[in-house]
């Protein structure tokens, strides 16, 4: 096979991509057939990337953060752009319903709450309590294989799909309040749902043949903090009141 010149970082290679940047070596002309190939590939094709990141950590988010953590990263979205991505989607969704309720409480004559910037923007909280939930999680767990950094990024990720939880939140009270009339924020089922996911996802991360008795109540004093925190930083901030 002779070899070919890379397009996009001008390597020679042999074979069907360039193995220093990934570039395909067969490129076509941009016509009506590559958008009826690449639409469809993009919506359905989920092996890869953001679609691929978000079911993983959807159907089993202990057994992908493992693969991630072990270095079998290509298939995956990077953290940070992960939980950009899914943040500023809960953004734009939770605050269009929630324009949506204010304007329904405007005609109705029902009162207004006034609320801080990050009872608005609870994916912003959220995105700032990572730190947080990192250093706890790592102190519950710092005889665990993983380091400080690594519960970082195991946050990031889990982070990240609590903004899932955010919107069905929303559309949840968005559909109380054309019922009863009221659109309060479900604290209880925020953190019910937070804790099983988080006490999951972490059991199938530390779970060893010798630690059942041990992990389980290192899971219960992590919830505790995680709960503690969270609550607490919510009450200050004006998300839920007291």
């Amino acid at each position: 096979m002779a070899a070919v010149e890379c397009k996009n970082c001008n390597s020679l290679f042999e074979g069907k991509f360039c193995p220093q940047c990934g570039q395909a070596a067969s490129t076509h002309r941009i016509n009506a057939l590559y958008f009826l190939h690449d639409i469809p590939h993009s919506v359905l094709h989920v092996d890869k990337g953001f679609p691929y990141t978000f079911y993983q950590l959807i159907k089993r988010p202990a057994a992908a953060l493992n693969e991630y953590l072990a270095g079998r990263r290509v298939s995956y979205d990077r953290p940070f752009s992960y939980v950009l991505i899914m943040s500023a989607i809960s953004v734009l969704i939770v605050s269009r319903i929630r324009s949506y309720i204010e304007n329904l409480q405007q005609h109705t004559g029902a009162p207004m709450h006034h609320t801080s910037f990050l009872s608005h923007y609870q994916a912003v909280f959220i995105f700032l309590m990572i730190p947080l939930a990192g250093a706890i999680t790592w102190l519950v767990f710092r005889k665990s294989k993983y380091n400080f950094w690594e519960h970082i990024l195991i946050n990031t990720y889990l982070a990240a799909q609590l903004n899932v939880l955010l919107v069905l939140i929303s559309v949840f009270s968005l559909l109380k309040y054309l019922i009863t009339g009221s659109a309060g924020y479900s604290i209880t089922v925020f953190m019910t749902v937070f804790m099983v996911y988080y006490s999951l996802t972490f059991a199938g991360l530390m779970k060893t043949k010798k630690n059942g008795f041990t992990l389980g109540l290192k899971l219960g004093i992590m919830c505790f903090l995680l709960a503690s925190v969270y609550i607490t930083a919510m009450i200050f901030e004006g998300i839920v009141e007291v």
